[in-house]
């Protein structure tokens, strides 16, 4: 018989733990799985991409609610007076939240959590593919033999309260997570649940992404100017991914006439003050904030260097599509960076301060022997990690 999936996601909207779902679900054998998915908001850049032989389940009101902080036109749109009433009560208590010692996510769902009906169908394993109120909401509300939580950053980053965490943690069947270094942090966190915690790379499909990669060329891009160096650097515009520390170094290059564009992909609660800042140095011609892409993979085929700048991370999945793609790196020393990058093997290492992200720029960019290095190893080494999928098979699978 077949394992009857459920995997559960916040949305499809954007980022990597996004991205490594959509690769992972084609992977799956469909003679082993009957495979259902929660989409909780649904839409996003890459919800069509879903495959069409899943069955996609609708997810509650209430949990839509929930989660409503994160896409804010639900509630306008869906919910009924008392609904937006409760919401109103939610966001004003959690501003509070220090004093229940909870994160918000935690104390949005010891709101709401009453209020969400329970799923009685049946599954073999429910899987919930980020942390946060899904994880909580396939402990607490679904029927399954086995169930999956998924963590996909450094926890100590987490400002979550522990306790809160240990008694959904303990009621998982595994808790995974996307490094050994991300491992490490759960285990030192909670020694007791140790045996729980494991480690599968985000999936990162190599021929998926060389197709998508040649789909067009970038309009922002000049073809016609070879002597500007093209920068790319893509994430969530938050203080964890560095972008401020981007603006920084590109001033710095821009006052020592360096002929470059730094191009920045994606969406968040800094993009005011970002702009602000490019404002302010007068970058306006040089650093771009392009916004959301569905498909980013040209803009990294056509680049000339791909930074990372963030303070830290998880695992990147997008400095491993970098990688696929052959592209010379430069990454900030965030904890889990190696994991990443074999520094000046697959991939250069700097400190995390914008004058050395700038000098590591321009020694790069001058060193065409170095460039050419990277790129050997990296197209010897670096072509995608379809065969992790074995390991999450193996996961998914359930003895029947």
């Amino acid at each position: 018989m077949k394992t009857k999936l459920l995997l559960i996601m916040p949305s499809l909207y954007a980022g990597g733990a996004e991205k490594s779902f959509i690769s992972m679900l084609p992977l799956l054998p469909r003679d082993k799985f009957d495979i259902n998915v929660m989409i909780v908001h649904e839409g996003g850049l890459f919800y069509s991409r879903l495959p069409q032989d899943i069955k996609v389940i609708e997810a509650p009101k209430n949990l839509k609610i929930a989660l409503g902080s994160i896409h804010g036109d639900f509630i306008k749109k869906k919910c009924n007076i008392w609904d937006k009433v409760c919401k109103i009560a939610s966001n004003i208590i959690i501003r509070f939240r220090t004093l229940f010692n909870l994160d918000f996510s935690q104390l949005t769902w010891m709101l709401w959590k009453n209020s969400i009906p329970r799923l009685e169908t049946h599954y073999d394993v429910a899987i919930s593919y980020t942390n946060g109120i899904t994880n909580y909401y396939v402990i607490d509300k679904i029927n399954a033999t086995k169930k999956i939580l998924w963590v996909h950053t450094d926890f100590n980053k987490v400002k979550a309260n522990h306790k809160f965490e240990y008694t959904y943690f303990s009621k998982a069947d595994k808790v995974v997570t996307i490094s050994l270094l991300c491992v490490k942090s759960l285990k030192d966190n909670f020694p007791n649940l140790k045996n729980k915690f494991i480690c599968l790379e985000n999936i990162s499909s190599g021929n998926i992404i060389q197709t998508m990669a040649n789909e067009y060329y970038p309009k922002e891009y000049n073809k016609e100017d070879d002597k500007t160096i093209k920068i790319l650097s893509i994430g969530r515009l938050s203080i964890e991914k560095g972008f401020d520390l981007a603006i920084e170094a590109s001033n710095i290059l821009y006052q020592k006439q360096f002929n470059f564009k730094w191009f920045i992909i994606g969406v968040g609660s800094l993009e005011l003050d970002l702009q602000n800042r490019i404002i302010e140095y007068k970058l306006q011609d040089t650093v771009y904030l392009l916004g959301q892409r569905s498909n980013p993979y040209p803009y990294i085929q056509h680049c000339d260097i791909f930074i990372q700048t963030s303070r830290f991370e998880g695992k990147s999945i997008v400095v491993d599509e970098a990688k696929i793609l052959n592209k010379p790196i430069i990454a900030t020393n965030y904890p889990s960076v190696s994991d990443n990058i074999k520094n000046n093997i697959t991939g250069i290492i700097c400190d995390l301060s914008p004058t050395n992200i700038a000098e590591t720029i321009i020694n790069l960019s001058k060193d065409k022997s170095k460039q050419k290095d990277l790129i050997t190893n990296l197209n010897k080494m670096c072509n995608g990690n379809e065969e992790e999928i074995e390991k999450y098979i193996e996961l998914f699978h359930i003895n029947q």
